[in-house]
């Protein structure tokens, strides 16, 4: 087993290598797309996996998350993990995604979620996961505040349900 000093490591490798790849896409030009094409490729995700989410939940969180930036990465210090993506999903919880609950759809890694397309696909996979959590229909508000802080954090999300609500209205 991988001592701690090991798994670190393997983490700064890996986040170099993501900074290698947003440095590469930002000098070509690559920035935040269209609130048009976010939409498109949230409804496409949404429709082509049959996942239970609202396309336009999608999009406010990517919006949230990323300002529509699929070039985004934000390390997570408290976690040991990073943000990656358009939806900023966290590479963790994207390979847990894949190799635990069977949405192997694509591959979870860091180049991978840098993908628009990708990073999408993860997103609504973890917002559909939220949305049946323990075999509950959850609401709006629950599976929303469980994207940003994980399941039952509550009061821990409240900025971020008030961004949320703020997107809403900007966004429809």
């Amino acid at each position: 087993m991988p001592s701690p000093k090991d798994i670190s490591g393997f983490l700064l490798v890996g986040l170099a290598g993501a900074f290698a790849l947003l440095s590469r896409r930002t000098l070509a030009g690559e920035g935040p797309q269209s609130l048009g094409a976010v939409a498109t490729l949230a409804q496409f995700t949404v429709d082509r996996h049959k996942f239970n989410v609202d396309p336009k939940m999608a999009i406010r969180i990517a919006y949230i998350e990323s300002s529509f930036n699929p070039s985004a990465i934000r390390y997570e210090p408290h976690l040991g993990d990073a943000s990656i993506g358009l939806m900023q999903t966290l590479l963790g919880t994207a390979r847990w995604l894949e190799v635990d609950m069977g949405h192997n759809s694509h591959t979870a890694s860091t180049t991978s979620l840098l993908d628009a397309q990708v990073s999408m696909y993860f997103g609504c996979a973890y917002l559909h996961w939220l949305r049946r959590w323990r075999g509950s229909t959850r609401s709006d508000e629950w599976v929303v505040r469980s994207y940003n802080g994980g399941p039952g954090h509550g009061k821990a999300t409240d900025d971020y349900w008030r961004k949320y609500r703020e997107a809403r209205e900007k966004l429809g």
